[in-house]
Order: C-alpha cells, then structure tokens, then sequence
C-alpha cells in the first residue's frame, strides 16, 4: 500500500466500519426470539408495569381502572467493549488482508453478545418484577403457580409442563391464554428435541406431540440436561433486551494518536450500552432433570 496519509487511512477505516456494519447486521442471533428489545434513553428503567397488564371485561357501569401494584424492577445499562490493535505494518504492506478478517469476527462476537446477555439469564435465574426467581414459585392472588421442573426431557414431561402453562390465570381470575411455542435446549437435548417435536413415531406409536413448537437449539447454554418452554408469541416475551446504546465501530488510526506515535499501532474497537433482564415468568418454565434421573422415555 505504500506511504500512509490521512486520506488513506480515513478510506481504510470507511472500508473497515462498513465491513463491520454489514456482518453486525447479517449475523444470525437468537436474542429476539426469546427477548423484547426495548430501545431505551434513561440509564436505568422500572418495568413495573410488567405485573399489571388488564384484561378485557364486559362495560357494565364505571370503568375499573388497573392501578400499579407496589413493583419496581429496574433494569441498569452497562457498557460494554472490545478493542484490538494493528500493527502499523500490516496497514501498509498487507492489503488488508490480515485485518478485514478480525474486523468481521469482532462483528460476530459483538452481536453474538446479546444472545450470550440473554440466554445466560435462563441459567442464572436471577429476580424477576415479583421480587422472587424467575423460575420458582409464584402467587397470583393467592394462588400458587411453579414454573420450575425436575423432569428429564420426555413426551409425558412436556405435555404437563405445557398444560401447567397453559393453566396459568391472571389476577382477575382468567385464564390468560399462555401458548407455548418454543423449546428451547442445549446442544446436547437437540436429537432428543428433535425426536419429541418432529418425529412421525416414538416407541412405534403415533408422536402426538409432533409440531406442538419449534426448536431452539443455544450453544450459549452449560446445562446440559436444563431445557425451557417458552410462549414468544405475546407482544412481550419472556426476557427483556434493554439496549440504551447501538454497538458502534470506532478507529483510532490518525497519524498523531497516541498509540500509533508511541508503538506504531492502530486501534479499531466497538461499544455498547445495554443490558439484559427478566419479562413475563408466566410465559416461561424451565426442567432441571436431577443427575442421576434416567434420560431414558
């Protein structure tokens, strides 16, 4: 490439954000099947509101109005970064060819990253709106609802999750309308969820579970015997995806930084500001299957 000038180099880093920008984009991720994205200008947020969604009912005199409960569940933005550094001489004589590459890998990461923020929420089982883990026990007016299982992965196992699921009520007494769509499973249940959601037959008999949801498979996920049912089919999903800030590309390339001046190193890095967190427990439950439990149907 020769001599390196201040054009020269703002053409490069063109090239470098677009290439950044078109993987960033075409990257395929799971986040948004299991998370709302919510697009958010304060540092923190309350969804409190998550607990107190109204059903429809009949007009018969004065409207009842739905007030918000005492619930206050806040989602905080984090940064988040990642820089790499090039040396002065693979700019000049390499063509880029050294460096394009890393440029698309940091996409890949950079994107992956929400999925790593999402699904390690399932695992975590942090506090959900209602002060309690998100999978547990819960109360609704008095009755007591468990989105948390210790079934092995099986035909009968799925059918009570989905049914428990499905039986869920709201505050005011109606049922509201839970429709699990989605399994979600680690690398190692996959042949097992393919078996129960996709097979014409299991043990020779007819497979009536067949098309009742859709597989995920998360390479994110640990446990291995850990699978979740999901509804995502509700304008809310079960997890929440709070991006305060876009994941931006940025190119410390000019002749007089700092770090070129002292090392003779360019530096091309991208940032964040997000953050990840609990939706709706009602539209989600999880089956940690004990050790020593058979994995056999």
């Amino acid at each position: 490439m020769g001599v390196l000038n201040s054009e020269t180099l703002k053409a490069i880093s063109v090239v470098f954000k677009d290439e950044f920008n078109k993987v960033f984009k075409e990257y395929k991720t799971n986040y948004d099947k299991v998370a709302t994205v919510v697009n958010a200008k304060a540092i923190s947020v309350n969804y409190a509101w998550l607990g107190d969604v109204p059903t429809m009912r009949e007009w018969i005199g004065d409207r009842e109005i739905k007030t918000l409960k005492d619930y206050e569940y806040i989602i905080k933005k984090k940064r988040y970064e990642a820089t790499i550094g090039v040396d002065r001489d693979h700019i000049i004589f390499d063509t880029l060819g050294v460096v394009k590459p890393r440029i698309q890998t940091m996409a890949a990461a950079a994107k992956t990253h929400y999925d790593e923020l999402t699904f390690g929420l399932l695992e975590t089982n942090g506090e959900c709106y209602d002060k309690k883990p998100f999978f547990g026990e819960h109360d609704i007016e008095g009755k007591k609802y468990n989105n948390l299982y210790d079934l092995e992965l099986n035909q009968e196992n799925f059918l009570k999750v989905r049914a428990d699921m499905m039986s869920i009520k709201s505050e005011a007494g109606r049922n509201l309308g839970v429709k699990p769509n989605l399994l979600v499973v680690p690398p190692q249940l996959e042949s097992k969820a393919i078996e129960l959601l996709k097979a014409d037959l299991i043990n020779g008999s007819t497979n009536i579970t067949k098309g009742m949801a859709d597989i995920l498979v998360v390479p994110q996920l640990t446990d291995d015997k850990s699978w979740y049912l999901l509804d995502t089919t509700k304008p809310i999903k079960p997890l929440i995806l709070q991006i305060n800030k876009k994941i931006t590309f940025t190119a410390m390339d000019r002749p007089d930084d700092e770090s070129v001046f002292m090392r003779a190193e360019f530096r091309y890095g991208v940032d964040g500001e997000h953050n990840a967190g609990y939706g709706l427990w009602q539209l989600a439950a999880k089956s940690s299957p004990a050790d020593d439990e058979s994995t056999e149907n």
